[in-house]
Parts: C-alpha cells; sequence; structure tokens
C-alpha cells in the first residue's frame, strides 16, 4: 500500500494524478453550489491502475 501511494505521486503517474485533481476541484466548486452533475470515479481508477502498474514490480522484488 505504501509504494501505491508513492506512486501516486511519482513522475510516472503525474497525468493521472492531475487530471485527479482537476476533477476533484471541479466537483467540489459545483458540490458547494449545488450543480453536481459528475464524480471523478474514472480518474480514480486511471491514477489507481497507474500507482498498481508503478508498484508492482518494486513489490515483486521486495518479496524475492
Amino acid at each position: 500500500f505504501l509504494r501505491e501511494t508513492e506512486c501516486r505521486s511519482s513522475k510516472q503517474c503525474a497525468p493521472s494524478k492531475h487530471h485527479f485533481d482537476e476533477c476533484v476541484e471541479r466537483v467540489t466548486n459545483a458540490q458547494s453550489e449545488g450543480d453536481a452533475k459528475e464524480d471523478c470515479v474514472e480518474e480514480f481508477f486511471h491514477l489507481a491502475h497507474c500507482a498498481t502498474q508503478c508498484a508492482a514490480p518494486k513489490l515483486w522484488s521486495a518479496l524475492k
């Protein structure tokens, strides 16, 4: 879990994190105005996938 957390902030996952952060800001602003019409599920899954792909090789090498 820690490796995935580190990977979310990595250069490799920067584009996914950027899109997720922008979405969260957009949705938060819309919610405060009572006009939320979207969520960030898709962006979250892209970020989670990137973090998993980044962390997996490091995890397997640590387990060997």
